[in-house]
């Protein structure tokens, strides 16, 4: 058998002592000197750029050394400039650490991940930003040779990391954190974590100070002036009067830029905002007309209004010259979905198959040369089923009546593409009992595709395959249905095995199981669930707090987690006890502490609730709030796309952003 080429890599060369790297330097370079070598470390802030300005235009080298140059550089600098690392030293060490965070983020292990969160800031921070009379200052060249050395999206790190901060009530380092990153790169997403901070740390002046700054800065962003409200709302010492001025203040930005992109979301949100402040202060009628204005506003995408009609919103006036003259019409685009990134991820593992790599360095510096112009080779379907799998990406690009035909178009190709079966369920099916039949054969297809060996071998990392992820769409569709025509343990059954098979539940199968053993009175299951996934929302603190009241009653347990629940989000309440009716659709976006996740918790959770003795009445008699009409919400036919939409990652488990 013959032997392969030998190849230079960086485990090679730490593995050398200096004298020798230096030895081999001076055969390929000359004129290599040691000395000299670390005085140029302070012209770069990358080995490979001192390497290519100072070292290959003088080398004498084959094609077996090439590599030896730069990668020596490397070694050298690490060995001989500790304290003053190169580019690529600070994105690898970033680099792991991220790698722990996401790994704990994984394992629902929230403290650690903050905990790795801070290591990783503090690893890039003192390379990043500088102190300058008084003032941080970004260090535009190093951070933007560090955003093209790293594997992780920097700017993304730093925006979860404040998030993670912030959900955790760790309102002084965030404040600190956020601080530094307003200061430094001038951005008012960051000024936006510091005015939260400071408000929930009862500044409220210095709070307001600092989105007066912002609105300065960018008076037509309707954020600033959301997140003032906010900060007077929300927080302790609450001024609801204030609050509703900046929100009124909003909504005239928001109307002036509703012809924007992002105009009409805007808008949305402080209609949202509006209603419940509205209802907070006891202004219904209030809150009623800024509903109809709510819905006329979601409702103009479905229905044209003509402008000389009657503006739906019961002002009396035309259309024209009432909500007409506010908001923007837009024309509906096709949303993205986010099963197509898996085509991508396809692309990826067809570019790397075949290749030999040394270590995951390797890979990972073939990856970034293959990716150079931010592109990966096209995937090219081979068999049957591939072929049949990228006509339904195509399908999902498209919109009316292509979309089944190329889902049936895909099952003449092969009988075994279970994601056919799950889009025909989902968008051909005229009832439950066709959708169930459709959703069975995607699940035998998946059994089919997938063999016995992967089910053997893979359970507990299925998801992190993308060919196991058109069987667990097809089972959990399959679950669902049967959970909507009665057929109650079945569904629970698939719903436990789905986790088993993927306990980092990348598709939120979790809540929906939690809310399935909360209506069927399972609270012993429900307990073991709860223990099994460790994160702050309201789905599990406000469950929580149940679960301790039917197990133990009234008592310091059930009211500490009842005071974590209320603490995170006081809005649910208002909604489980039937204060509020729930909308007619859920949010489309499900963010943290708000409205948006109060009344899905309520939709999802509030029959369980209702269903178990004597916790609505102890709900109401610990917040001292009165109960009104429930109306209970219909069990859905398929996973609610809200916790799709804020949990499901293609590559890394995150919890959903919020609003700029």
């Amino acid at each position: 058998m013959p032997q392969k080429p030998f190849r230079w890599e960086p485990w090679i060369i730490s593995d050398m002592t200096t004298d020798a790297i230096v030895s081999k330097m001076m055969e390929l370079v000359p004129t290599f000197d040691l000395s000299e070598f670390t005085e140029k470390t302070r012209q770069y802030l990358s080995a490979e750029d001192l390497s290519e300005g100072e070292y290959y235009p003088q080398a004498t080298i084959s094609d077996v050394d090439e590599d030896f140059v730069w990668m020596a550089c490397e070694e050298l600098w690490k060995r001989l400039v500790p304290s003053r690392l190169a580019v690529e030293h600070v994105a690898r060490q970033f680099d792991d650490k991220l790698e722990e965070m996401v790994k704990a983020e994984e394992k629902s292990k929230w403290q650690r991940a903050v905990q790795t969160g801070r290591e990783a800031f503090d690893i890039i921070h003192r390379y990043i930003i500088e102190e300058v009379s008084g003032s941080c200052q970004l260090r535009h060249k190093f951070y933007e040779k560090l955003l093209r050395s790293s594997l992780y999206d920097v700017d993304s790190f730093l925006d979860d990391f404040l998030t993670m901060l912030c959900d955790g009530k760790q309102y002084e380092e965030a404040l600190k954190v956020a601080s530094v990153l307003a200061d430094a790169f001038d951005d008012g997403s960051f000024l936006s974590y510091k005015s939260e901070c400071l408000f929930a740390l009862g500044r409220k002046d210095e709070g307001e100070q600092c989105c007066q700054s912002w609105i300065e800065r960018d008076p037509t962003n309707v954020w600033p002036y959301i997140h003032a409200g906010d900060g007077f709302w929300w927080y302790r010492e609450k001024d609801l009067a204030k609050a509703k001025g900046y929100y009124q203040k909003a909504l005239d930005v928001a109307r002036a830029n509703a012809g924007t992109p992002d105009g009409k979301l805007d808008l949305d949100a402080v209609y949202q905002r509006l209603i419940d402040l509205s209802h907070d202060m006891g202004d219904h009628a209030e809150a009623t007309r800024y509903q109809r204005q709510l819905d006329v506003l979601r409702s103009k995408a479905q229905k044209k209004v003509g402008r000389n009609d009657p503006c739906p919103c019961g002002s009396g006036k035309k259309y024209k010259k009432c909500c007409g003259r506010d908001v923007a019409s837009e024309p509906v685009s096709l949303p993205f979905d986010r099963c197509l990134m898996e085509r991508e991820l396809l692309a990826l593992k067809q570019t790397i198959e075949g290749k030999n790599f040394g270590s995951v360095e390797e890979m990972n510096k073939y990856i970034r040369e293959v990716n150079q112009d931010g592109t990966l080779p096209q995937w090219v379907p081979k068999t049957p089923l591939e072929q049949a799998q990228s006509l339904i990406y195509e399908a999902l690009e498209t919109v009316g009546k292509r979309r089944l035909e190329l889902a049936e178009q895909a099952l003449k190709i092969s009988s075994d593409c279970a994601d056919a079966y799950v889009l025909l369920a989902e968008e051909k099916a005229k009832s439950a009992e066709e959708a169930l039949s459709l959703y069975e054969a995607g699940v035998r297809a998946g059994e089919r595709a997938l063999g016995k060996k992967v089910f053997e071998e893979e359970t507990g990392h299925f998801w992190g395959m993308v060919e196991t992820r058109p069987y667990m769409r097809a089972r959990a569709g399959l679950a669902q249905c049967l959970w909507a025509l009665g057929r109650v343990e079945e569904a629970i059954s698939h719903f436990h095995a789905l986790i088993r098979l993927n306990p980092n539940d990348n598709q939120g199968i979790r809540y929906i199981l939690a809310a399935s053993l909360l209506e069927v009175g399972d609270i012993d299951g429900l307990h073991q669930l709860l223990d099994q996934y460790d994160e702050p929302t309201a789905e599990w603190l406000y469950t929580k707090a149940l679960v301790a009241y039917a197990r133990q009653g009234d008592g310091t347990e059930s009211r500490k987690l009842l005071t974590d629940a209320l603490n995170h989000n006081p809005h649910v309440v208002s909604y489980v006890l039937g204060e509020r009716k729930l909308p007619k659709e859920l949010p489309e976006r499900v963010g943290f502490g708000d409205t948006s996740e109060a009344v899905t918790y309520a939709a999802e959770f509030g029959n369980g609730w209702h269903q178990t003795k004597g916790a609505v009445d102890w709900l109401a008699l610990v917040t001292g709030r009165r109960r009104g009409t429930w109306q209970g919400r219909e069990k859905t036919a398929g996973i609610p796309e809200v916790f799709l939409r804020a949990f499901e990652s293609e590559d890394r488990k995150r919890r959903p952003k919020r609003q700029p």
